[in-house]
């Protein structure tokens, strides 16, 4: 086990773990604390009241209005995938607390192009606005059949209520699902309390998901909290290694890595599962690690080798009314 929770890494060389120059921002979001959350905040001591604000303010932090600002660092060496952000909480010291403000700050290199202050509110899960980007099918192509795959499989149970995984464990995940006969497709699959799996019939799904893990420490006094986070694209094709970071990466002839978790281990449940047309998120936790598996428009994502075309979802395809539930992850295309 590596100190992601994951299995060992191999890795002797190869594009990204080459030193790239970026620029380094220091982003900070700050608000104060929002009135529901502080009206639950009656306590027997002023620290366990702190206790209650700082993890609620975190855990409900996509509901806040925050006030964003960013400055340029000296180089510091920041990675591009692996984040430490801090939120602070200033209140008076009582078991009531009337007012209070937070203070979320993070380090972010950004490549060239990249907005920091939206890669900040990526990495710390803050509400982002995407633009909806859809390709238009060539009726005339063998090639061009949509993004997503057919399953012939007997094991298919049907459609997927949209609530149905949150409560659920989340015992297993691949997104090598689907074979043709003479290879496979790259579906992704999450499987539940060891049985049911969850199946995205999306063909080369691990180079449009992201994973992100979130190991949170509270301070011992509940005046802030430090948040360690990597986050990720699941595969990418070798000739993007420079540009994304995998989780997971198995070409012949390129150096392995092989960080993704085993989910059988991790004991996480299930508690989010939003869908839509363009995108989802898959949050499962246990205790104070989170993991959340995201794909949306306003995640970058890496060309398709082959055309080198943009990866876009086509023109009338839902992700929403796409997963599906299968009895196995034994699926034939």
């Amino acid at each position: 086990m590596n100190e992601l929770g994951g299995r060992r890494r191999v890795r002797r060389s190869g594009p990204s773990s080459r030193s790239i120059s970026m620029p380094t921002y220091h982003v900070v979001f700050t608000a104060p604390v929002p009135d529901r959350i502080l009206a639950k905040a009656e306590a027997e001591d002023a620290r366990r009241a702190r206790s209650w604000i700082l993890s609620q303010s975190w855990y409900d932090r996509r509901r806040i209005d925050w006030t964003a600002k960013r400055t340029v660092v000296p180089e510091s060496g920041q990675s591009p995938v692996r984040h430490e952000a801090v939120l602070e909480l200033n209140c008076e010291n009582s078991p009531s607390p009337a007012t209070g403000s937070l203070a979320l700050q993070v380090a972010i290199s950004a490549r060239q192009n990249d907005d920091p202050l939206e890669k900040a509110r990526r990495v710390l899960d803050l509400p982002r606005t995407g633009r909806p980007k859809r390709r238009v099918l060539n009726p005339d192509s063998l090639w061009d059949r949509g993004s997503f795959s057919t399953i012939r499989s007997s094991g298919v149970i049907g459609p997927m209520p949209p609530k149905w995984p949150e409560g659920r464990m989340l015992t297993g995940y691949s997104s090598h699902l689907g074979s043709y006969g003479q290879g496979g497709v790259g579906l992704s699959g999450w499987q539940c309390n060891r049985g049911s799996w969850i199946v995205l019939p999306l063909t080369g799904s691990d180079g449009w998901i992201w994973l992100t893990r979130e190991q949170i420490e509270p301070a011992q006094d509940f005046r802030s909290l430090k948040a360690v986070i990597d986050q990720r694209i699941l595969g990418v094709h070798p000739d993007q290694l420079a540009d994304f970071t995998p989780w997971e990466h198995r070409y012949a002839g390129h150096d392995q890595i092989l960080d993704m978790p085993d989910f059988g281990n991790e004991k996480a449940t299930i508690e989010r599962f939003d869908a839509n047309e363009a995108g989802f998120v898959l949050e499962a936790a246990n205790g104070l690690t989170r993991w959340r598996f995201a794909m949306g428009d306003d995640l970058p994502r890496p060309i398709w080798a082959g055309s080198r075309e943009p990866r876009l979802l086509a023109e009338g395809e839902s992700l929403a009314e796409a997963f599906l539930l299968a009895h196995d992850c034994y699926l034939d295309v």
